[in-house]
């Protein structure tokens, strides 16, 4: 005898009944999907992810890159996970979580928030949170070990950091890795010339080169340095010198001082979508600077560059570093104090966890 399959229940019912069920039955319905093939992420992710280009330069450039290997390599590695929340009972996406590597080693736990700041009341952010959390917890193979810092908006960052603390009873470290300003510079805020160089000094600002790596690897390493603790031994900074180089991501402001050449400034973009680009690393050594506005001069011509096919250039500063007065002075919004508040300029943390008891990745 065939059998003959009955279709199922859900056939027969309405969007508004379908609601009705997922709202008097959350508990059946997980409000958290997992993706551990960028190209089998929905277009709706994709789609809410671009629309929040600026605020997503964590994770959609990263997403996209991997799309591209996945779909036309057939390559994958186990190192990618993507987790999306959604407002339980509807397809409304309201963060965006990744576990991802790169090149040189794994990558912080970045969260995006889709929704405007002022809807992450306590009560969302502790229950998707911890929906997070579970959801990493109970992924196959998942290591809590691999877990070493959260990077996100600080409200979502400090509510993560809370909820991984008490689920895994490996402690957060109070102070946190970095405490950021998140901010932009548009073709409407840059400003477009720098003061002229001295008399006599020949100063060129250009991508690097291969017969840079070495200068541009040091400067790397003595970069990490200061963002402990994801120093860099020499090795690893010319791993990331060569990719950077071969990647076109990186640019050099070199000066020619009595035939002698040095690197004095390097600024690294390492993350583009379609309308934004990201300035991932500013380093100026010491001997160059408070001199000749170096680091100034070559985020400008950076910054004109990329402006020229996006709309937007974002970076980090850290909250008292002196270096946001030099974005302040090339157009990069909110960075004065008292200047009105500015859309889109937001505070960011990375919070660490026991050192002792993780991984170490780096970014």
């Amino acid at each position: 005898m065939r059998y003959k399959a009955k279709l199922p229940l859900y056939t027969f019912l309405t969007n508004s009944s379908l609601d009705l069920i997922y709202s008097t039955m959350p508990s059946l319905v997980s409000p958290v999907q997992r993706f551990d093939c960028a190209s089998r992420i929905p277009a709706a992710v994709f789609d809410i992810l671009r629309a929040n280009a600026a605020r997503a330069n964590v994770i959609l450039p990263h997403a996209e890159k991997v799309f591209g290997m996945q779909k036309f390599t057939g390559k994958f590695s186990n190192e990618q996970l993507w987790l999306v929340y959604s407002r339980p009972g509807t397809s409304i996406i309201q963060f965006v979580l990744s576990c991802t590597e790169g090149q040189i080693g794994t990558y912080p736990i970045f969260i995006v928030p889709t929704v405007p700041l002022r809807e992450l009341t306590p009560e969302l952010l502790e229950l998707s949170m911890k929906a997070f959390c579970d959801a990493l917890l109970k992924e196959p193979g998942f290591r809590k070990q691999r877990v070493y810092s959260i990077f996100s908006v600080d409200v979502v960052a400090k509510a993560f950091a809370g909820a991984w603390e008490r689920l895994t009873e490996i402690n957060r470290i109070e102070a946190p890795y970095y405490d950021a300003t998140f901010t932009m510079c548009s073709k409407d805020t840059l400003v477009y010339t720098s003061p002229p160089p001295p008399d006599g000094l020949d100063l060129e600002m250009r991508p690097a080169m291969e017969k840079d790596a070495q200068d541009v690897a040091l400067l790397c390493q003595e970069f990490a340095e200061t963002s402990p603790p994801f120093s860099l031994s020499l090795e690893k900074a010319s791993e990331e010198a060569d990719l950077l180089i071969k990647n076109h991501q990186v640019w050099v402001l070199e000066i020619t001082t009595n035939g002698e050449s040095e690197i004095a400034s390097i600024v690294a973009v390492t993350r583009k979508s379609s309308g934004i680009a990201a300035i991932t690393k500013v380093y100026t050594p010491e001997n160059w600077r408070r001199k000749f506005r170096c680091a100034e001069r070559l985020v400008r011509r950076v910054c004109r560059e990329l402006l020229k096919t996006h709309e937007q250039v974002v970076l980090y500063v850290g909250v008292g570093n002196p270096a946001a007065k030099v974005y302040d002075r090339v157009g990069f919004q909110g960075l004065t104090e008292g200047s009105p508040a500015v859309g889109g300029v937001e505070h960011w943390l990375e919070i660490g966890f026991d050192q002792a008891k993780v991984d170490l990745g780096h970014w």
